[in-house]
């Protein structure tokens, strides 16, 4: 019986909106801001039914099964999308992008993005709002979403990033921190002292017959062709983190960002304070 209602719901619910939509068509004396306002709201009507509704076979409309590319999740705000700040914890909001200079104290630049816009998106922006105060970076305190911002694949030199690493891990084998990268040579030494040429951005194969008589075999790979390391686009950056994190030094640095975070509550209390500021900017 539920069910049943559920579909009569939906049945009239689109009949009504096509009886809208004829209806605003025909009214051709209406004042302009009053059509464009309906036809406004018809639109996102649309948008919602193309995204959350399907047809059956004999004509009947049903929830779509899935998620819609960009799916829309409020009627009063367009914009406002489903994220997530970990793989466990969901979101639906946006998300707040704060720069802090640690030495003053003082929040140079804030961005506003829809929640499943990555991190990285939002430093064009804020690099602007930089430029405008002929602010130079020395040091870039960021979380891992913003490894692959702008600000750090087109870092100058001088500048030093300071972020906690991704885990290496590869069960109960040799990690990829068990091999020596030299970067003069641009070769990969493994723990057996095999070294091979190897290109950031590509997976290095370790020969076969090398790795079939190597004594280490039972602590590296069960690959009958032999072990593979892969090496990430940016992995000298990601290897000076893990070293540097290793440091009481480097360990001190990576908690220097805690007050970024006590930015960003204080900014969620005034969010909450007053509504308007925040979904405005």
């Amino acid at each position: 019986m539920i069910h049943k209602r559920e579909q009569q719901a939906r049945t009239t619910i689109l009949k009504t909106l096509n009886q809208v939509e004829l209806w605003v068509e025909q009214e051709v004396d209406l004042p302009d801001p009053t059509i464009k306002k309906a036809k406004k709201n018809l639109d996102t009507a649309r948008q919602i039914e193309a995204q959350d509704v399907e047809l059956k076979e004999n004509g009947d409309p049903k929830l779509r099964k899935g998620v819609a590319k960009n799916r829309r999740i409020a009627i009063e705000d367009e914009e406002m999308r489903h994220g997530r700040k970990s793989s466990k914890k969901r979101m639906k909001s946006y998300k707040r992008h704060i720069l802090k200079d640690l030495e003053s104290g003082l929040v140079r630049a804030v961005g506003i993005t829809p929640a499943n816009v990555p991190e990285a998106s939002v430093t064009p922006a804020i690099a602007s709002d930089l430029e405008a105060q002929q602010v130079t970076l020395e040091e870039l305190h960021i979380d891992r979403g913003y490894l692959n911002s702008h600000l750090v694949k087109e870092r100058d030199k001088n500048l030093t990033i300071i972020c906690k690493a991704w885990r290496v891990r590869n069960g109960d084998k040799f990690d990829k921190t068990a091999f020596v990268l030299d970067w003069e040579k641009q070769l990969i030494r493994c723990p057996n002292g095999v070294s091979v040429p190897f290109d950031e951005g590509k997976t290095v194969q370790f020969p076969r017959d090398k790795c079939e008589i190597c004594p280490l075999r039972a602590k590296c790979t069960t690959n009958s062709k032999g072990r593979t390391v892969s090496i990430h686009p940016d992995e000298s950056l990601l290897q000076e983190l893990r070293e540097r994190q290793t440091t009481p030094s480097g360990r001190a640095k990576l908690r220097e960002r805690v007050t970024v975070e006590h930015s960003h509550r204080e900014h969620r209390s005034v969010a909450r304070r007053s509504r308007a500021l925040y979904w405005d900017s």
